[in-house]
């Protein structure tokens, strides 16, 4: 089976402080593309150590993206947000509180799927809630995806999230947004000129 060609996106911030900052790299197939949105990312801390071109790992932040299949004319909203952990338990035990949250919340369970992020383990659960919407009576179903690691390489916490009110779009869409989760790059193996 042939692979699908992609190409490279970054998700990146620029500190005025702290200097340039990547929360991750991936890969998104060729008829989808990651786009920035109005809402600015936020940048809070940053690794010690430089690595490829000059930056640094984002230790603390979060980054709000569009995840959109030019193909179908579809947007999912897409966030991601990093926090550090020092003590790898530590770090366990909030992807493991976070996952029973979500099991306990109410809401429609539709699948837990176990998926790898630059060679750790993830959690990912893909669910349906239904809410009201601000100004609108009815309710409205909403589809999520979201996927939990650790990089203990790095000290840092991944929180992906996408979510859509056009829940059989979603549905149809799951592999490819858990193919493109799965193509991140949240370290180096080395440090000195990686890409």
């Amino acid at each position: 089976m042939e692979k699908e060609k992609g190409h490279e996106a970054i998700l990146a911030a620029v500190n005025p402080l702290l200097g340039r900052g990547v929360f991750v790299f991936l890969k998104v197939p060729e008829s989808w593309k990651l786009l920035k949105i109005s809402i600015p990312p936020e940048c809070n801390a940053l690794g010690r150590e430089f690595v490829g071109e000059g930056f640094r790992w984002i230790t603390s932040g979060s980054i709000h993206a569009l995840l959109v299949d030019e193909q179908k004319n579809q947007a999912y909203p897409f966030f991601l947000e990093v926090r550090e952990f020092i003590n790898d338990a530590q770090a366990f035990e909030f992807i493991q509180k976070r996952f029973q949250k979500l099991h306990n919340e109410e809401s429609e369970r539709v699948k837990i799927k176990p998926a790898y992020i630059s060679d750790h383990e993830a959690r990912c659960v893909i669910w349906v809630s239904r809410k009201k919407m601000f100004l609108k009576r009815k309710e409205v179903a909403l589809a999520h995806l979201e996927c939990t690691t650790y990089c203990n390489l790095t000290k840092r916490l991944l929180l992906f999230r996408v979510s859509s009110s056009r829940v059989e779009d979603f549905m149809r869409d799951e592999e490819k947004m858990l193919s493109i989760l799965s193509s991140v790059t949240c370290h180096f193996s080395y440090v000195a000129n990686s890409f």
